[in-house]
């Protein structure tokens, strides 16, 4: 029964504030018009005050609950659409209120507004350029609520005076009944009109930003609880006391219930009308002291008092059951507890069986898993070693042969390059040497003894270009790149031996340290010489054309460069290990060791080819691939297999073998560094295409832009 009660007192309270709710929406639907002429186009009616009015108005309507139309200045047209305006809105509206400030006249007992543009001439003038107040009746009449009109017009009004000016002279007929006043407006059931001052009187316009009526209406328009006809009585005595008596306010109401234009506290009560918090009531009755709503929040103080007294008796009782009904429950609860926690060990040996036999089937699966992945590496691991070792054969057998070749190719360059040399000594000795430093120079070479076999002069001039630069990039020396880049006639070959010319940044062996080098070592060298001479001169024109014989050329000095000295050896030596096994530590050791200066340049672009880190596990699989001192060496065969690229067409050297497809960036790795070592083009354009590691292309890039043909 207890339980029953709250929801049956819950299911009417609710149904009350449903009702309340309904009735409200109702009542919020309050629309009002707002007019305020100050600006007339005649500039003799001007008034102040009227737009003031009609502005602080409008807002204070807005404030109470008013959807408000408002017409500033208006003319005849404006005046007519808002008039239009406002009779759609007043429509089934529960308060329709219209409220005017500006001039306005009563003609044969009709009372007439005036908008901005009208000209009062004579009588016809009323009907077609003045509003009467019978259109703003008719327009209230489609509410179904109050209807409320506010006047304050009839403010001194000029044209009344012109008119009986008129009339004096002749010039206006049938103007006896226009007075300055308003007269009254018939009763009408349900509706309330306030005038500003009384019937066939003026009203004054003021000296401050209001009207005196329009001031005393703002004012108790902010006192909420103030039913209509008390609210237009305070009003008038407002005006009354301002004016000194001589602007007296009228009102008529024909109401059969009260009506509140300020209905701030019953919407405030409404919301909080069934609170059952008295501190909230107290609020309400504090707010608003005059609001007819204060005895009801009174009555309802005392209802919740008495509630909450007897409410707070019945949760001492209910307090009371609950705490022995708890007691019951606690000792009902521990025997589960205790009975539960019985069952739920039994059911945790069971589990951790279960989990036991699970975790063994477990480990089975994964000890028999694990032996079939370590068969499946084992496989994969001896496959990828037999690929290893065929590709290694294979590539060391490309090695070899392309080595081979390039020695016999070498060793025919030098002697053609030896032969050159002296029929260029023979040519200098016939002229005195322009530099005393290359004195003696000539004489020394010429004594070296021939060549135990003479190859013959290559036909094509490439593969004589080519053959040279191999030699030059094998024994760099800065005055014979300059001396073939002068004499060259493969103009292919012209971009390489520009780069050539660009990376010997200084002259590593100049004409004084050349004859003061030359001659302890040329008394050393055996046949066949370790000699560098600079490229003899285009070979000599068909027979056809030495008809024509052209004025000799002044010779040319041939500037020799001596074999390496043992430290340069060692440095080579050091260089091609390094080439074949990048590593930026032995190159930064090497550059800090050098003893040859002439190798400078080539650690230097080597330094700058390398990436920025290079893994160690790298190094270790490179060193592996690297060839040994005592196996030929590709680092040793760098020139001559560059010098391959441009053998003659007849000799056909045997086809590289093509490179193995890499399956990691180590192996790739370890590949690029055999290519930095070989210097083919050929070789790095095809592991470039059949690259797989990305992070690789940029130095695959720069290695084979170094070795293009231009």
């Amino acid at each position: 029964m207890s339980t029953r009660r709250p929801i049956w007192i819950a299911a009417l309270y609710s149904l009350v504030l449903l009702t309340c709710s309904i009735s409200v929406a109702k009542a919020d639907r309050r629309v009002a018009l707002v007019v305020g002429n100050s600006n007339y186009s005649n500039a003799s009616l001007f008034l102040a005050n009227p737009k003031n009015d009609a502005t602080d108005v409008a807002a204070a309507l807005r404030g109470v609950g008013f959807e408000v139309l408002q017409a500033i200045d208006a003319n005849k047209r404006d005046l007519d659409l808002n008039m239009a305006k406002f009779a759609r809105l007043a429509t089934d509206a529960d308060a329709a209120l219209f409220y005017y400030a500006g001039h306005a006249v009563q003609y044969q007992g009709r009372n007439f507004l005036m908008p901005t543009d009208a000209e009062v001439e004579d009588e016809i003038s009323f009907r077609y350029q003045m509003t009467p107040l019978d259109d703003v009746r008719a327009a209230l009449d489609r509410g179904d609520g109050v209807k409320i009109v506010i006047l304050d017009a009839c403010r001194n009004n000029p044209i009344v005076n012109a008119l009986r000016r008129k009339k004096k002279s002749g010039d206006s007929r049938a103007i006896d009944a226009v007075r300055g006043g308003l007269a009254k407006i018939d009763k009408a059931q349900g509706m309330v009109v306030a005038y500003s001052t009384a019937a066939d009187e003026v009203a004054a316009d003021g000296d401050g930003r209001n009207s005196p009526f329009t001031s005393a209406f703002l004012k108790r328009l902010k006192e909420p609880g103030l039913e209509i006809e008390q609210l237009f009585r305070r009003v008038a005595a407002d005006v009354n006391a301002q004016t000194g008596g001589r602007q007296r306010p009228e009102t008529y109401v024909s109401l059969l219930s009260n009506y509140y234009l300020n209905q701030t506290d019953r919407i405030a009560f409404d919301k909080i009308k069934d609170s059952p918090d008295p501190a909230v009531l107290q609020d309400f009755i504090a707010k608003f002291s005059t609001s007819s709503y204060v005895p009801e929040a009174q009555n309802r103080i005392q209802r919740i008092e008495a509630a909450i007294r007897e409410r707070q008796n019945q949760e001492a009782r209910q307090r009371e059951a609950a705490r022995l009904a708890e007691e019951q429950r606690k000792a009902e609860r521990e025997a589960a507890l205790r009975k539960l926690a019985e069952q739920e060990e039994a059911l945790r040996k069971q589990e951790t069986l279960r989990a036991q036999a699970a975790a063994e089937k477990v480990r089975k699966e994964r000890e028999a898993a694990q032996a079939q992945e370590e068969q499946r590496l084992r496989l994969v691991a001896e496959k990828e070693r037999k690929e290893r070792e065929a590709a290694k054969a294979q590539e060391e057998q490309r090695v070899k042969l392309a080595a081979e070749r390039e020695r016999k190719l070498r060793e025919e360059a030098l002697q053609l390059l030896a032969e050159q040399a002296r029929t260029k000594i023979a040519a200098i000795d016939r002229k005195e040497p322009t530099s005393p430093s290359l004195a003696g120079i000539s004489t020394d070479i010429r004594t070296l003894p021939p060549p135990t076999e003479a190859a013959p002069a290559p036909a094509d001039p490439c593969d004589r270009d080519g053959a040279m630069l191999a030699q030059l990039r094998s024994n760099p020396s800065i005055e014979a790149v300059t001396e073939l880049e002068r004499s060259l006639s493969c103009e292919k070959l012209r971009a390489q031996i520009l780069r050539l010319r660009e990376s010997l940044s200084a002259v590593a062996n100049a004409a004084p340290a050349i004859a003061a080098q030359i001659k302890p070592i040329v008394e050393k060298i055996a046949p066949p010489p370790a000699l560098v001479i600079a490229p003899p001169p285009p070979p000599p024109a068909a027979p056809k054309q030495e008809a024509a014989p052209k004025p000799p050329e002044p010779p040319k000095v041939a500037v020799a460069t001596v074999a390496p000295a043992p430290e340069c050896k060692k440095d080579e030596a050091r260089l091609a290990k390094i080439r074949a096994n990048p590593s930026h530590a032995d190159l930064a050791a090497l550059e800090r060791d050098l003893g040859c200066e002439r190798l400078r340049p080539q650690i230097v672009r080597l330094r700058e080819s390398l990436p920025k880190e290079i893994a160690k596990e790298t190094a270790k699989e490179t060193a592996k691939d690297a060839p040994q001192p005592d196996q030929p060496s590709a680092a040793a065969n760098a020139p001559t297999l560059q010098s391959a690229q441009s053998a003659p067409s007849g000799a056909k050297p045997a086809q590289p073998a093509p490179i193995v497809q890499v399956r990691s960036c180590d192996e790739e790795r370890a590949t690029l560094a055999k290519l930095r070592a070989s210097q083919s083009r050929e070789d790095v354009v095809r592991f470039e295409r059949e690259l797989a590691c990305e992070q690789l292309r940029p130095q695959v890039i720069r290695l084979r832009e170094s070795l293009s043909g231009g």
